[in-house]
């Protein structure tokens, strides 16, 4: 059997020196359940559209339709707040919202 990669992140030892990809899986599986979170309040088609992009350099890119996108802009210092707070440390410093 395969063993699922969100195992594998919680299994990992918090002060080891992870790589920067290994952190960047990890810093999207936590922003897409905070964005869950949040996005409860609409509908699922909608949320179904929201994207976490990618992580690097502090950097979190979230692409969504352009009226969410503002609304979640408006609620970003939460959202950055949520995931470091899951971390245990600050790696998220900030998030940019993409829209199409």
């Amino acid at each position: 059997m395969f063993t699922r990669i969100s195992s594998i992140i919680k299994s990992a030892p918090k002060r080891s020196r992870s790589p920067d990809a290994f952190l960047a899986l990890q810093v999207r599986q936590i922003s897409k359940e905070s964005l869950g979170k949040i996005l409860r309040e609409y509908p699922e088609d909608l949320s179904k559209k929201i994207k976490v992009k990618s992580f690097k350099n502090g950097v979190l890119v979230v692409i969504a339709p352009s009226l969410i996108s503002a609304e979640l802009h408006a609620r970003s210092d939460g959202l950055k707040g949520d995931i470091n707070r899951a971390l245990g440390r600050n790696i998220v410093e900030k998030i940019r919202f993409r829209s199409f």
